[in-house]
């Protein structure tokens, strides 16, 4: 059986009006590139999370969770399985607690933008950094996200998620293992929401820290383009961005796809990009580093999906 009948089969009597099959990905992805997903599946609440994957795991279907598709790329062979959307859950709350103080919480599809405004309209300081960051909660929390010399670590409280055997689970901070760029959880979990502290400042303090780091992201970032965000994660010792100006691949082109102008770690998408093209830049890119720098880049956005 196809898989999309098997989805189908698993699926449709319960979210049948929230599926879209055979559905390009390039209409959804941040860099607008990527071939059809089986099926997109748009996910309303965290029991119809945990129903449908409960579903798609018994019929041995894979998936791919995902918050709104910023730092992902679906290769154009598109992807065997069910993209797994989960940008309708995103209810954000604020509380004031004895033990705590100030806590936001936030579903893993909620965007860093509303949270982060959330935070200055409650006066609360901690998460500016997360300005300009078109990314969700779950992914910024999965690959702890930074900028500006600050990263989630620095402010989660609690991460909620779900197990394998289709239970939630709450870890603390201090149960998580947080490197450059990446959080350790258990196997095959996927990230609910978060908790995040945060401290009281004045509102027009932390809102001039805001509009400041969205300038400058406005001013190095090619924000006029689809892109995915930072393609490679930095070096210990210096920038990615840095070194790929250094090689001198500034605006070198594979087709519609362009290493940016602006900073050198974005691929901007010219127009009639795919992601076979911006996949022979990304390769393109590695072996010069590898070859001139001795150095391997490691790419920040995910690739998921067939040749």
């Amino acid at each position: 059986m196809a898989v999309k009948n098997k989805i189908k089969e698993a699926l449709g009597n319960i979210i049948a009006e929230k599926i879209l099959y055979d559905e390009p990905m390039s209409r959804h992805t941040s860099l607008n590139v990527g071939g059809n997903a089986d099926a997109l599946v748009f996910v309303e609440n965290e029991d119809q999370l945990i129903e449908v994957i409960r579903r798609l795991r018994e019929k041995k279907i894979q998936f791919f969770p995902a918050g709104n598709l910023t730092n992902v790329i679906v290769r154009d062979g598109g992807y065997r399985g069910a993209i797994l959307l989960m940008t309708r859950m995103k209810e954000i709350s604020c509380e004031n607690t004895p033990q705590d103080g100030y806590l936001i919480s936030a579903q893993a599809g909620a965007a860093l933008a509303k949270v982060v405004s959330r935070s200055a309209a409650e006066e609360l300081t901690g998460l500016e950094f997360c300005a300009g960051i078109p990314g969700s909660v779950g992914g910024a929390v999965w690959m702890n996200a930074g900028a500006y010399g600050k990263e989630m670590k620095d402010v989660i409280k609690t991460v909620f998620l779900l197990d394998t055997a289709g239970g939630k689970k709450t870890m603390s901070r201090e149960e998580i293992s947080f490197s450059y760029r990446k959080t350790e959880f258990p196997a095959d979990t996927i990230i609910l929401g978060a908790q995040f502290k945060l401290k009281k400042d004045e509102r027009a303090r932390i809102k001039r820290k805001i509009s400041e780091i969205m300038q400058s992201r406005q001013e190095k970032h090619p924000l006029e383009l689809p892109n995915a965000g930072s393609i490679f994660k930095n070096l210990p010792a210096q920038a990615a961005g840095k070194l790929i100006e250094d090689m001198g691949m500034k605006e070198m082109t594979v087709r519609d796809a362009q290493i940016s102008s602006k900073h050198a770690n974005f691929i901007v998408n010219r127009g009639n990009a795919t992601a076979s093209d911006v996949l022979a830049l990304i390769a393109l890119i590695q072996s010069k580093a590898k070859k001139e720098k001795g150095v391997n880049l490691e790419t920040e956005v995910v690739i998921v999906g067939e040749d």
